[in-house]
């Protein structure tokens, strides 16, 4: 009796470990401690270092979608969902806004860049997991695709920013590769294209220097070697004496493993106990390095721009999430289709918009009976702000000074037809409040005449509309006040704010390029 009650419960506890899965097994995903260098080498008075551990999973998306990488039925790790577990992964913050798996969303990216998405048998994906159901910034996620053949294929970069853009370059191997570093398998040059950084523009070259995965996800949990990818990356200035090709190291980061151990429940739980902030210090160490260079290092701020629109893609370059549509922005788009709703009946013209978000529709407005071709203006945007300049700038000319010639928000395919299509309204009537309070940041220099009214306030809600330019107005004071009170400085000429968009605009011809090195104050 008592040999089968000790089988009985021996029997329990084999199934209770197996179930938790505390026991060894041939997982097919694996925990990696790494250690994050990054180095600041000019301008040379503010170089700036620093090293920290960090962990992240590699796990294979098969696998990791189809759910067999749950430990504990997912309350300790887990596929699909923020809350209710201890750590997880879920598609939402990565890749597009576009609902579907992540794989469904990395094919669909891959596509985009014409590459066949049979030819993606499985990709290990390496990123920081959610813990405790708070995703912190995950500056970089790295996809490792291969070809059905077991054929390492595809690297695909995803940057994140802490505005909550998402960006890819995918790097083909084989193509435009350069000979590799020395301990590193593939090594690509290409030109930069998104904003990660206050301290750096857009301007440059990223070396991007990777050792790929020992084996493909194909036979994870049979191979004996854990895969150790790492990823460094060189960002080299412009080359004075040839554009076409990396100038002086700027700065370099390299995000190399030191451990890897299979995904299971007492390894996750283990890892965590020694490392129990360890997911959630990449904002902080963000902030605080950032801190260091910008008072004590005295690096001036590159404000945010707008990412590079799907219209002017070069072949590394693949904006995937953009920020979403802000409120007045939207109020300011809905006022302007009202508006050329009626308008295109009355100009018979065909009026079309094109977003550099590439998952934005495009808006064409045309006159339902036209018995003869009209005439079409096409407004290419780089993001939904270009709708408040067109709100809130006091007439068409002032919008395409500011909006267009000097900022760079949109461009128009013929300024004639844009300048017609958005004519003042005839009004004998004096200037109003909303007119008035349009025309209040315009310098007294730019010479247009502002009308007595928009053609924009011809219908919806006076009092409505008063209240959203002046608070667009405010907030944008209210910003500028807080920059000067912590006494943050910003690239000269790159201030984002209404005031100095409007200067810039009066002197946009003699306008001289941003620093390329980062503006260095000496302390006064």
């Amino acid at each position: 009796m008592e040999t089968i009650i000790t089988v009985q419960i021996g029997g329990l506890l084999l199934c209770l470990l197996a179930a938790l899965k505390l026991l060894p097994s041939k997982s097919k995903g694996y925990i990696l401690e790494n250690k994050v260098v990054h180095a600041r080498l000019l301008p040379v008075e503010s170089k700036h270092a620093f090293v920290y551990p960090t962990i992240c999973l590699l796990v294979p998306l098969d696998a990791l979608e189809r759910r067999e990488l749950d430990l504990c039925g997912g309350a300790v790790f887990g596929y699909g969902a923020l809350w209710g577990r201890l750590t997880g992964l879920r598609p939402t913050p990565y890749l597009t806004t576009l609902k579907g798996t992540i794989r469904r969303k990395l094919e669909g990216v891959l596509s985009s860049h014409g590459y066949e998405k049979e030819d993606l048998d499985d990709a290990w994906m390496m990123t920081m997991p959610s813990f405790l159901g708070f995703e912190g910034i995950n500056p970089l996620t790295v996809y490792f695709c291969y070809k059905p053949n077991g054929e390492f294929w595809l690297t695909v970069l995803e940057v994140h920013n802490t505005f909550g853009e998402n960006h890819v370059y995918i790097l083909e191997t084989g193509k435009n590769e350069e000979t590799p570093s020395k301990g590193f398998d593939h090594q690509w040059a290409f030109r930069r294209a998104f904003h990660v950084s206050p301290f750096n523009d857009r301007s440059g070259f990223y070396v991007v220097s990777i050792i790929r995965p020992t084996h493909p996800p194909s036979s994870a949990g049979s191979s004996s070697a854990p895969p150790l990818p790492a990823v460094r990356v060189h960002l080299h200035l412009d080359n004075p004496a040839d554009p076409t090709l990396p100038g002086p190291l700027k700065l370099t980061a390299l995000l190399k493993p030191v451990s890897a151990r299979p995904l299971s429940t007492l390894a996750l739980l283990s890892t965590l106990a020694r490392y129990p902030l360890g997911l959630l210090l990449a904002f902080p160490r963000i902030l605080y390095n950032a801190y260091i260079l910008h008072y004590k290092k005295r690096l001036d701020v590159f404000i945010r721009p707008e990412p590079k629109p799907s219209w002017g893609t070069t072949e590394h370059v693949g904006g995937v999430k953009w920020l979403p549509e802000g409120i007045f922005d939207a109020y300011a788009r809905r006022r302007n289709e009202a508006f050329l709703r009626q308008r295109v009946e009355e100009t018979s013209m065909t009026v079309r918009f094109v977003a550099g978000d590439p998952l934005v529709p495009e808006m064409v407005f045309t006159p339902r009976m036209s018995e003869k071709k009209t005439e079409e203006l096409t407004i290419r945007y780089t993001a939904p702000k270009f709708f408040s300049i067109l709100f809130s700038a006091p007439s068409a000319e002032h919008a395409l000074l500011m909006g267009s010639t000097s900022e760079g928000f949109f461009t128009v395919s013929n300024e004639a037809i844009f300048l017609r299509v958005y004519q003042p309204l005839e009004s004998s009537s004096p200037m109003g409040r909303r007119q008035r309070l349009r025309a209040h940041p315009i310098p007294s220099s730019i010479s247009f005449v502002i009308p007595n009214q928009h053609p924009l306030d011809a219908s919806g809600n006076k009092l409505v509309s008063y209240a959203v330019l002046w608070m667009m107005q405010t907030m944008d004071d209210v910003e500028s006040a807080i920059f000067r009170l912590l006494k943050a400085r910003t690239v000269h000429n790159n201030e984002p704010w209404y005031r100095e968009q409007w200067q810039r605009a009066v002197n946009a011809p003699a306008m001289k390029p941003v620093y390329e090195l980062g503006s260095v104050r000496s302390t006064v």
